[in-house]
């Protein structure tokens, strides 16, 4: 496996981050960091695990830095993320995107999105924009509706919903945006079955939908 920390360049902004390669790689995760506390930190345990289990059904990932978006909207001493602040994660995401179909080590993958929580809705933002470029996307415990409707109706990527625990606000933000979706599409409740943590059980539901769509999509090289 080929493993590298990586310089991106996004406006005046350089994003470090870390590409890992497998040997015979079948495609390529970009993850959506920054929009959550603690999730800007591209290093963090839970996402290195998530790219450990991509790696090892031989899909290769990209994780960076996007720690530098502070939230927009706040009161009272308390800070949120608002539709602006999606907007520009997800031109930085974007910028990561063609990175990739221009690395030698990537440009002939095919490309899926990861992101969870509000990083979700920076994932279907940019889903809206570069479908053409985007062969599957996965999402768990997303917030997607911060993308807003619009972004929603414009996703064409083939899109798999996931919710962990038995949280209802959870699942019924993920049940509106899976209405919203005008696409291949797919909800799943994880529930962890057999000592699994839900954060494998997502790893190992995102790894079979990308393997899925993965297969026979030819990388859009710009």
């Amino acid at each position: 496996m080929q493993e590298q920390f990586v310089s991106i360049t996004a406006d005046e902004l350089q994003l470090d981050g870390v590409l890992s390669v497998p040997e015979g790689a079948v495609g390529v995760v970009l993850f959506a960091h920054g929009a959550d506390p603690g999730s800007g930190d591209y290093l963090n345990a839970s996402s290195h695990a998530t790219s450990q289990d991509f790696l090892r059904s031989g899909i290769a990932t990209l994780r960076f830095d996007q720690g530098e978006v502070s939230p927009a909207g706040g009161s009272n001493g308390h800070a949120y993320f608002v539709h602006s602040d999606i907007v520009l994660l997800a031109s930085q995401l974007e910028k990561a995107l063609a990175w990739l179909k221009l690395d030698p080590s990537t440009r002939h993958l095919p490309c899926g999105l990861y992101g969870d929580g509000v990083s979700a809705a920076v994932v279907m933002q940019l889903a809206a924009w570069r479908g053409s470029q985007i062969a599957a996307l996965a999402v768990c415990d997303g917030q997607m509706g911060m993308a807003g409707k619009a972004a929603l109706e414009n996703v064409r990527v083939p899109s798999l919903l996931m919710v962990g625990g038995h949280d209802p606000d959870v699942l019924g933000l993920n049940r509106m945006a899976f209405t919203t979706l005008r696409c291949d599409k797919q909800l799943e409740q994880i529930a962890a079955p057999g000592g699994l943590d839900a954060r494998h059980q997502a790893a190992l539901l995102a790894t079979d939908w990308y393997t899925h769509h993965f297969n026979g999509h030819a990388s859009t090289v710009q």
